[in-house]
């Protein structure tokens, strides 16, 4: 095959046995080929293969195995015949990269008459194994972990993250790692890659307040980190590219736990004002403030999560042990799910609660919560999103420490089959099976986990981290046998609250096939695997 110039980086000119297309009866688009492979008389004649078009790709579940990770795709075909009636477009190859600029590899190919303009890459692969970024709540280092050798680093950073997992936040693309160190009043931009300190951002003192900046949300579409400075109710937008601050926003009264999440659409900021009983909504554009009540004068909202089309913020309200569901178009409260007691009751964090107890499939279809108990058994409520409705209460088992359980942090598989529950207080692991809304008998024992507590998986799924703040140290869970697989001690001694991972980005492109010859590459689209866009943040 020649190389055809006109394409931008992979067409080929269809020569001596290629496609021309000629006009049969009622004006119908047929194509003739030379090549024995193909049907109709033959013209030398040049042409190419129409380049598809429409590529989009999407979560593909975990068809086949629960602990797969899959990338859906489809696009648009082409219906052009050949002489014989034939569909010109025989097959589509799709291609996969970990980097934008290739090289591409084929992940799989589709035929049929017409052939199949959908494919679902099964747990793509090629990606550097992503680094984890477990920061401490009693030193001033944070720790690197290699998610395939487990090998450690010392991350230096300029003051503590402090006891809040929503402190460490990775942008989609995986480059940078943003850390708020709330007691040196800072955040700091990390590099994924090096471990090195980029920027270090001063938070403003305001009216001799010092700040304490203590959560992150990112946008999707990795431009700007927004932080919430708890000490004076204000939300910072954070320019990652020029590491430069923007304006003050005001929010409601926070508290600890603080939390915040970007919707995916990425035009709206909801922040939970644990004080002040509300939900602010920020307009990302205009940077306007819009304040939702949550639960009257007992509200305290201390989670959020949203869902995949940015349609709807749950809010957890401790208050009173509610879930709220925030319809964002209209930003109001359009309905209020009663679950079992969110309260901390036992004084781990004074005057707290928990903002990693919400959790969000990637369908957008479910909604869990754990509900921590009062000391009295805890459970998970599974809500459905489309009637707002509990669909299944899961009592989980209780533990050999404390007895009764007391789930604080949910974690699911980028797949969304898998949803991971910690329960604190029998420093335990349980299991939930998505798809048949089962609880696995079985549970895994983790170290002396804190409250709150960061768990993270990996972009693959295959392994799920737990900070151990008692030991301290790391469980690495092995998705595939649900067993520890490994644990990884914390340097210095420090003691691990906050987990994120880096995600893995693919970039794929489609291109039509008939016998030996392919058409140009489409557009490329692009999927982040692991990168907990919605979820609790």
């Amino acid at each position: 095959m020649i190389p055809f110039v006109g394409n931008r980086r992979r067409g080929w000119l269809l020569a001596a046995g290629v496609a021309v297309l000629a006009l049969g009866q009622c004006g119908g688009a047929f194509a003739m080929f030379t090549d024995s492979t193909t049907a109709g008389p033959g013209s030398f004649q040049t042409g190419t293969l129409p380049i598809p078009a429409g590529l989009a790709v999407s979560n593909g579940g975990c068809s086949g195995s629960p602990t797969q990770t899959n990338v859906a795709s489809s696009w648009t075909g082409s219906s052009a015949l050949d002489a014989s009636g034939n569909y010109l477009v025989a097959g589509y190859s799709v291609l996969r990269s970990p980097s934008s600029s290739g090289p591409y590899s084929s992940a799989g190919t589709v035929t049929g008459s017409p052939p199949s303009t959908t494919y679902t890459d099964t747990s793509p692969s090629g990606a550097a194994a992503p680094l984890a970024f477990v920061a401490s709540g009693s030193g001033s280092n944070a720790l690197s972990i290699d998610t395939s050798t487990y090998a450690t680093a010392t991350v230096n950073l300029g003051g503590a993250v402090g006891k809040e997992p929503n402190a460490l936040q990775v942008t989609p693309d995986g480059t940078k790692l943003i850390a708020a160190e709330g007691a040196a009043h800072q955040v700091q931009i990390i590099s994924t890659t090096t471990g090195a300190v980029e920027s270090t951002v001063a938070i403003p003192t305001v009216n001799g307040t010092a700040s304490t900046p203590v959560a992150v949300a990112v946008s999707p579409d990795g431009s700007t980190a927004w932080i919430v400075d708890a000490a004076n109710d204000l939300v910072y937008p954070l320019r990652l590219a020029t590491a430069t601050l923007g304006g003050a926003i005001t929010v409601g009264a926070q508290g600890d736990p603080s939390a915040a999440v970007v919707t995916p659409n990425g035009v709206q900021v909801f922040v939970a004002d644990y004080g002040s009983h509300q939900v602010s909504a920020i307009d990302t554009s205009t940077d306007a403030v819009t304040t939702i009540a949550v639960g009257g004068t007992t509200g305290i909202p201390i989670a959020l999560a949203v869902t995949p089309n940015s349609a709807h913020v749950y809010v957890a309200d401790e208050g009173n042990s509610q879930i709220d569901d925030i319809t964002t178009s209209s930003d109001t409260v359009s309905a209020t799910i009663k679950v079992p007691s969110l309260t901390d009751s036992d004084g781990y964090v004074p005057n707290g609660g928990d903002p990693n107890i919400l959790a969000v499939t990637p369908n957008g279809a479910k909604v869990y919560v754990a509900s921590f108990g009062d000391g009295l058994g805890g459970s998970v409520e599974d809500i459905t999103t489309s009637n707002d409705a509990v669909a299944t209460t899961f009592a989980l088992p209780p533990g050999g420490v404390l007895g009764p359980a007391a789930p604080n942090a949910l974690a699911l598989t980028p797949n969304g089959c898998q949803l991971y529950v910690n329960d604190y207080d029998n420093n335990k692991v349980d299991l939930i099976d998505v798809s048949t809304d089962t609880l696995a008998a079985s549970t895994t024992a983790v170290g002396q986990t804190g409250d709150p507590t960061g768990m993270a998986v990996t972009p693959n799924g295959a392994a799920v981290y737990v900070a151990n703040f008692y030991d301290p140290s790391v469980s690495v869970i092995a998705t595939s046998s649900y067993t520890v697989t490994r644990t990884v001690g914390m340097a210095g001694g420090s003691a691990p609250y906050a987990i994120a991972v880096a995600p893995s980005t693919y970039y794929y492109e489609v291109a039509g096939t008939h016998g030996g010859w392919t058409s140009g590459p489409s557009s490329p689209a692009v999927y982040t695997l692991g990168w907990n866009v919605g979820g609790w943040q």
